[in-house]
C-alpha cells in the first residue's frame, strides 16, 4: 500500500490527518484479517515549495524537512496512526528517477526541450481513465491548486507534464543526462513506489485532489516505463476536509491542526472518531460540535468497559462483530462500523450483553479503528 504523503514545507492540518487516519484504518483492518501489509508513505522533499520556503526561512531543505516531519510524526502518534513501514524521500531516489525518465525517452513516451524532459500524454493510450475524462475534457478543465506551475510554452500538448527541469537551487539540484536540475513532481512518486513495492502494487491512495493530474500522471509514466498494466490494483481517494465550506489547504491558510485541538483538551481518540465518522470518499466539514459529540460517544464506550453487563448470553455480541466486519468489508464504511461499536456499548450499559464477551470485543474492534481507551500513545 503506497500513500501519497506530505510536502514538508509547513506542518500539516486536519486534511492530512483525515487521509492518514483512513489509510491507517485500512491497514489495521487488513492486518486484522491476517493480511501482511507493506505500508509506504513518501515524503516530497524536492519541490518548488520546498525550495521557496527553505530560502525564505534561511534553512536547508534537509533541515526544513526534518523539522516539519518531526511535527508530523508527533501528531500522527497522538492520533494512534501506526508508523508506515517506510518514509522514502524524493531526494534519496534521484538515481531511480533518472532511470525511469531514461526508460520513458527510450520507449517514445517522453521528449526533451531546452534541458526539460516532458512526458507525452498522447503516447499513453489510457490517459484520463482514472479521472473518468477524455483528453479533450482534461484540456478544457480549469487549473486546480494541485497542478504545479510548468513551462507551458515548451510543451507539445497542454496535457504533457514535467519529468525533469533545469535548476541550481541548493539542496534541490542533481546531476542528470539533461543537465543539473530536479525531477517533476509526478515521477518522484512513481520511482519511490516502484523502488519500495515493485512495478505493480495492490493499493495506492491519497486525497481526492490528487486524482488528476498527480495519480493520472503516475499511471501513465509507470506503465509507460515498465510496460506492465495495471500499475495499481485498487485506487482509494479520500474526500477533502473543509472549514466553513472551503477546502482546508495550506495555500488558503484556513487550517485546523491536530496540536491545536489536543491543546484545547480534545481527546485524540475522539478526534480519530470524528475523522472516521463519515465515509472516506465523502467531503468532510470540520465541526467542533461534532468533535464534542464524538468525545461523548467515546465516554460512553469507556463506561461500557466498566459496566457489569448482563448474564451469560451465548455470544449475543457476535451479530455486532459481524455488523462491524460487514461495514468495513463494504468499501471501509467506518460510520457503520462505529455504529456497531456503539451497539455493543449500549448492550453492556443496558445489561443486554455479557461483560465477559462484549467488553473484549468492544476493545478489540475499537483498536481496528485506531481508538484507544487507556490514554494516547507517547509522541517520540
Amino acid at each position: 500500500m503506497y500513500v501519497c504523503g506530505v510536502t514538508p514545507y509547513d506542518v500539516g492540518h486536519l486534511g492530512h490527518a483525515l487521509t492518514f487516519a483512513v489509510f491507517d484504518t485500512v491497514r489495521r483492518y487488513l492486518e486484522f484479517q491476517a493480511f501482511e501489509v507493506r505500508h509506504i508513505q513518501n515524503i516530497t522533499d524536492v519541490d518548488d515549495d520546498m525550495v521557496r520556503v527553505s530560502s525564505e526561512r534561511g534553512l536547508s531543505i534537509a533541515a526544513l524537512t526534518e523539522q516539519n516531519h518531526r511535527v508530523h510524526l508527533r501528531e500522527m502518534d497522538a492520533l494512534h496512526v501506526l508508523r508506515p513501514g517506510g518514509f522514502p524521500r524524493a531526494s534519496e531516489h534521484i538515481g531511480a528517477i533518472v532511470e525511469m525518465v531514461e526508460a520513458l525517452l527510450a520507449r517514445g513516451h517522453a521528449y526533451e526541450v531546452e534541458s526539460h524532459v516532458f512526458f507525452s500524454a498522447q503516447s499513453a493510450e489510457h490517459f484520463g481513465e482514472l479521472a473518468g475524462r477524455t483528453p479533450g475534457e482534461l484540456r478544457a478543465a480549469p487549473r486546480t491548486d494541485s497542478m504545479p506551475e510548468e513551462p507551458e510554452h515548451l510543451k507539445r500538448d497542454p496535457l504533457d507534464f514535467l519529468l525533469w527541469q533545469p535548476g541550481a537551487d541548493p539542496g534541490a539540484s542533481f546531476d542528470s543526462p539533461w543537465g543539473a536540475g530536479r525531477p517533476g513532481w509526478h515521477v518522484e512518486c512513481s520511482a519511490m513506489a516502484r523502488a519500495a513495492l515493485g512495478e505493480q502494487i495492490d493499493i495506492h491512495g491519497g486525497g481526492s485532489d490528487l486524482v488528476y493530474p498527480h495519480h493520472e500522471s503516475e499511471i501513465a509514466q509507470s506503465e509507460g516505463a515498465t510496460g506492465r498494466r495495471p500499475f495499481v490494483g485498487t485506487w482509494m481517494h479520500v474526500g477533502t476536509m473543509r472549514l466553513n465550506g472551503a477546502k482546508m489547504s495550506k495555500s488558503l491558510g484556513n487550517l485546523v491542526k491536530v496540536t491545536e485541538l489536543t491543546a484545547r483538551g480534545h481527546d485524540p481518540s475522539a478526534l480519530r472518531l470524528a475523522l472516521l465518522s463519515r465515509h472516506y470518499r465523502a467531503d468532510h466539514d470540520f465541526s467542533e460540535e461534532e468533535l464534542v459529540a464524538c468525545g461523548e460517544r467515546l465516554g460512553a464506550w469507556r463506561r461500557a468497559l466498566e459496566a457489569p453487563g448482563g448474564p451469560p448470553d451465548a455470544l449475543r455480541v457476535q451479530p455486532w462483530r459481524n455488523a462491524f466486519m460487514d461495514a468495513l468489508d463494504d468499501d471501509f464504511d467506518t460510520p457503520r462500523a462505529i455504529a456497531a461499536l456503539s451497539g455493543i456499548a449500549d448492550g453492556l450499559l443496558e445489561g443486554r450483553l455479557e461483560a465477559a464477551t462484549a467488553r473484549p470485543t468492544l476493545r478489540e474492534l475499537a483498536a481496528v479503528l485506531g481508538v484507544e481507551f487507556d490514554g494516547g500513545s507517547t509522541p517520540s
